[in-house]
């Protein structure tokens, strides 16, 4: 029987860090989980868009790349053997004979108990300034993303964001390039406080340049055969006009992602004004059987933090298991480990298959 014939215990979309822990903890307490991931590997944003992009926040671990941690949760996840079905993209979630099925637009249909959707940010639609010439030096000097540090070395890099990622980027480009500019339209910062008062203290020591409240007026630049090309940029004070202009050959645009959220409308779930899954009573949201976990939700006191959508992801595996089984008969939460037997004096994987290398592994 293939995976669009049986009835899966849970279907979690999305592989990104709280679509796999949802899926350890399911497997963990005793369910056997499957993912669908719209692309062709496990990671989600982490490895799609920040590779590259310190994370400090992963409690226990100082320091790691997107790519790092997303290559880290897949080989976790694998222990526990979920299925695992890439390139497939849910278009409707229907009830069929009492359980969920998922249209795929494949055209395959997939048919669970419960689903947990950790689609996270969606599309990974960028948030655009709307200024002049954004889109015309798209990909010729502008980006809303950093894959790949060494392409900063020896660069005027302007910065334009007053969250995490403004201030990540600026704390590890400041050592690659020649010279990090940040600004940020507003007076203050939505960045951790610890994150704001060491860019603060970097600007002060003149490690960086940072000027608020700034935007971006101009950018300006063409290569030898006279295409487009970020070299330089103007900006201006929001509240007293004043203006600079300064080299630049490459801008960062953090600014953030905004959900796509046409599939969420159309699979039913209440969303918020800002399109976000409004979750209640540990991941639920308005439909039975249908939960909810990370950058796709939003409730009161959540932070968008990777060690929250962990917790989540635990809550959620545990709510499944209480709609599956009903409260109290769900499976252990307490793991052991992968199984293993005793070869002489050395232990073995049960199955060989734990040793290969884990499926979307980069």
């Amino acid at each position: 029987m293939d995976n669009t014939e049986k009835i899966h215990d849970v279907i979690i979309i999305g592989g990104g860090p709280a679509g796999l822990m949802t899926a350890f903890y399911c497997g963990t307490g005793g369910m056997k989980p499957m993912i669908l991931e719209a692309l062709d590997f496990l990671g989600g944003q982490s490895a799609a868009l920040y590779p590259e992009k310190p994370v400090y926040d992963v409690p226990g671990i100082i320091e790691c790349t997107g790519q790092e941690l997303s290559d880290s949760l897949t080989e976790q996840v694998m222990q526990i053997e979920p299925y695992v079905e890439f390139n497939q993209s849910v278009d409707e979630i229907k009830q069929i004979d009492g359980v969920w099925g998922l249209f795929c637009k494949s055209g395959k249909i997939y048919k669970t108990k419960a689903v947990v959707i950790a689609t996270g940010k969606g599309a990974f639609a960028p948030i655009k300034l709307g200024i002049p010439g954004e889109d015309d030096y798209l990909g010729k000097g502008l980006t809303y993303t950093v894959k790949h540090i060494a392409d900063y070395k020896g660069k005027d890099i302007l910065i334009v964001g007053g969250g995490d990622s403004a201030m990540d980027w600026t704390c590890t480009l400041k050592d690659v390039a020649k010279s990090v500019t940040l600004i940020h339209r507003r007076d203050g910062f939505k960045a951790h406080i610890g994150a704001v008062n060491q860019i603060k203290a970097m600007a002060e020591a003149k490690e960086i340049n940072m000027f608020i409240p700034y935007e971006i007026k101009k950018i300006e630049g063409k290569d030898k055969e006279g295409k487009n090309k970020v070299e330089k940029v103007t900006i201006f004070n929001n509240q007293t006009n004043e203006e600079k202009t300064f080299p630049a050959q490459s801008i960062i645009i953090c600014a953030g992602f905004k959900p796509t959220v046409d599939a969420l409308k159309k699979w039913g779930v209440e969303l918020n004004e800002k399109g976000l899954i409004k979750t209640h009573d540990i991941c639920k949201t308005n439909l039975t059987g249908i939960f909810a976990v990370g950058d796709a939700t939003e409730y009161i006191g959540k932070r968008h933090l990777i060690v929250m959508e962990f917790g989540e992801a635990a809550s959620a595996a545990g709510a499944v298991s209480t709609h599956i089984y009903g409260k109290g008969k769900g499976g252990a939460e307490w793991w052991a480990g992968p199984k293993k037997k005793k070869t002489g004096n050395v232990e073995v994987d049960k199955d060989d298959d734990a040793n290969k290398q884990p499926v979307g592994a980069k």
